[in-house]
């Protein structure tokens, strides 16, 4: 934890003011100053955009990260901002963020509910699709086993090749 408050507090202001002088040298103190500006304008374009989407989702939150990005003075900030704003930038951290929360959730032992857009309906994201059968309308055959990363493990007693 102390690691992480010292890069954000310490190094990460360093690194912006040491560019910022870098910046200032090479183009001077107005045109480094109007970059500034209009990434604060820019900024609050992304985040007016993403606000006003709908559904909000996780696109729209990264666009949100961008805006504040580009908010913040300093050049590495606008940079990382404007990086987000790119669209396979964005499908990249989404996919990223979305493999962290679902393991995350997973040990945690949590149900997460997402829309299904092709029934309209709430689902279970951690439902296996199938159908209930009742044990009237059943051949009687029955298979136990347990879901492991989309792969089904037959128990030994019912897999038939073992002499189950």
């Amino acid at each position: 934890m102390f690691g992480v408050l010292l890069l954000l507090f310490v190094i990460i202001p360093i690194l912006e003011l040491y560019v910022g002088a870098l910046v200032v040298e090479a183009v001077g103190s107005g045109p480094a100053t109007l970059l500034l500006l209009a990434a604060v304008v820019v900024g609050v374009l992304v985040m007016r955009t993403a606000w006003r989407r709908r559904p909000r989702n996780t696109d729209s939150a990264i666009l949100m990260v961008a805006g504040l990005l580009l908010l913040l003075p300093g050049y590495i900030s606008d940079l990382l901002g404007l990086l987000l704003v790119i669209p396979p930038v964005r499908a990249i951290i989404r996919v990223w963020v979305g493999q962290r929360v679902s393991r995350r959730l997973a040990t945690w032992n949590l149900t997460i509910l997402r829309w299904d857009d092709d029934n309209g309906r709430i689902t279970r994201a951690n439902v296996v699709p199938g159908e209930v059968v009742d044990e009237g309308q059943s051949d009687g055959r029955v298979v136990r086993g347990e879901l492991r990363s989309n792969e089904v493990r037959l128990n030994p007693e019912d897999d038939p090749e073992r002499g189950g």
